[in-house]
């Protein structure tokens, strides 16, 4: 009891006592528990990849719908510098557009923009001579002097051009879009529902399926970051109805502590009614491929293979055959290692019979 009399007599360990209290009270409890920091209205350009993407692809669908030139503009100077490297990253997969065609009329319209900001800024400004104003002048203490005229075609030249254009760029999308209608919505639907017109494309195609046939299945699923009871699995019917099988995809290991899981792994598997055995392959994220012990754990769930962004892997029973293709993958950020966890995972998975 002396000691710390003696201790609080001292004015520097004092002070220091008074130091630690005030931050756990002022980081801790009010901080963190009564007035804790939210943020709002935060601009697109803070926001995580994956989300920059979301909101583009909802810039251009408003754009092709609303014609808004001013609105997409506002929307588009929001994702700062870094918008033409995220608008070279988008699929129509990403976006769900039925083909490239708004993305590719979406960056025709912004190259277009681009050069006539450049030509704005570029364009001389003539001005008439004091003697040729006819008499327009300002009166200043009693002294005349003369008014500047200031003249510049060029910029509205450009943007008569540019408006020329844009509309013609809208009334070919139009077009398309109208023969796309007539053909029937098949092809609109072609992410879900598999059709023999897709054969030929290799992202509905397995590399290994030489009949050319339509898959008997074919599936979309995503993992979010937050959905820690992620886990999809369809069922595999043969045309008449019969079944033949299951996969899916889930949840295969985490790492760190806290909600939302961190997940750093995810397995898919394939059963097969007439095989005795489910196969499964597990997808590591570039941490867990890394890390030998990690590894080691994960082999004993399947077969562990180092995902990647638009990769494709095939998984085969008794009689079906399974192609799953990463559409889209981003990585989280956050205080763990860099590339340990993910924020979002996108899979195509379609299975035909062998």
């Amino acid at each position: 009891m002396e000691k710390l009399k003696i201790f609080f007599k001292n004015p520097v360990s004092l002070g220091l006592v008074g130091l630690v209290v005030g931050m756990i009270l002022g980081l801790v409890v009010l901080g963190w528990g009564i007035w804790p920091v939210k943020w709002t209205d935060a601009a697109p350009a803070t926001l995580q990849e994956d989300y920059q993407r979301d909101y583009l692809c909802m810039t251009i669908d408003s754009y092709i719908k609303n014609q808004d030139m001013e609105l997409m503009q506002l929307r588009w100077d929001g994702l700062g510098e870094d918008a033409e490297k995220l608008l070279n990253t988008l699929t129509p997969a990403v976006c769900r557009f039925s083909s490239t065609a708004e993305i590719d009329a979406f960056k025709e319209v912004m190259s277009i923009q681009s050069l006539v900001s450049e030509f704005s800024t570029d364009a001389p400004v003539l001005e008439a001579p004091a003697e040729e104003l006819n008499g327009n002048v300002l009166e200043i203490g009693g002294e005349e002097i003369p008014e500047a005229k200031t003249i510049s075609i060029l910029p509205l030249a450009i943007l008569i051009l540019l408006t020329l254009v844009v509309g013609g760029i809208l009334v070919f999308l139009m077009i398309k879009r109208s023969k796309g209608d007539n053909a029937g919505q098949a092809k609109a639907a072609k992410v879900v529902i598999p059709k023999n017109d897709n054969a030929n494309d290799p992202f509905h195609q397995s590399e290994k399926n030489a009949t050319k046939e339509a898959p008997l299945a074919q599936f979309m699923t995503t993992y979010r970051q937050g959905d820690d009871l992620y886990d999809d699995s369809f069922s595999i019917d043969s045309l008449n109805g019969e079944f033949l099988g299951e996969c899916g995809v889930g949840i295969a290991e985490t790492i760190g502590v806290g909600d939302p899981k961190k997940v750093t792994a995810l397995e898919v598997w394939l059963f097969d009614k007439n095989d005795i055995q489910t196969v499964t392959k597990v997808l590591m994220s570039e941490h867990a491929n890394n890390d030998s012990t990690l590894r080691q754990r994960l082999l004993s769930k399947g077969e562990p293979i180092l995902i990647e962004p638009g990769m494709r892997f095939l998984m085969e029973t008794a009689s079906l055959q399974l192609e799953a293709h990463v559409i889209d993958m981003v990585y989280a950020r956050g205080p763990l290692p860099e590339n340990s966890y993910f924020s979002r995972l996108t899979l195509e998975v379609s299975v035909w019979a062998k």
